[in-house]
């Protein structure tokens, strides 16, 4: 069977979860790269999708990170400025210790 890509897009990983959870109910089983990545996902998601999909929406329009990065923050939900240092690498842009405060605070607030 042939598959053509029809888009690409950045997803959190708990929307990956959903998303192959709802492939598995429409089609019974899945294939197995697909399984895997269910149980990857499932096993790393941290927090409800619209919990998730909120928290990025918010770090791209208030905080002005890329989607990507969003993401990774979204996945990973760091709680501390040594966890987040990294995640913000690719902005091409220094953060002050406020603004990596104010990114925790949001996840707090968000997340709990």
């Amino acid at each position: 069977m042939i598959m053509e890509i029809k888009a690409m897009e950045e997803v959190p990983l708990v929307k990956v979860k959903a998303i192959l959870e709802k492939l598995a109910s429409e089609v019974g089983e899945l294939k197995y790269h697909q399984q895997v990545t269910l149980d990857y996902s499932s096993k790393f998601s941290k927090a409800p999708l619209e919990k998730i999909e909120e928290l990025v929406q918010r770090l791209t329009k208030e905080k002005g990170l890329s989607k990507l990065t969003a993401i990774q923050i979204a996945n990973i939900l760091p709680r501390e400025i040594d966890e987040l240092r990294p995640l913000l690498s690719r902005e091409g842009r220094t953060f002050l210790r406020t603004d990596l405060e104010a990114i925790l605070d949001l996840i707090k607030e968000v997340i709990g």
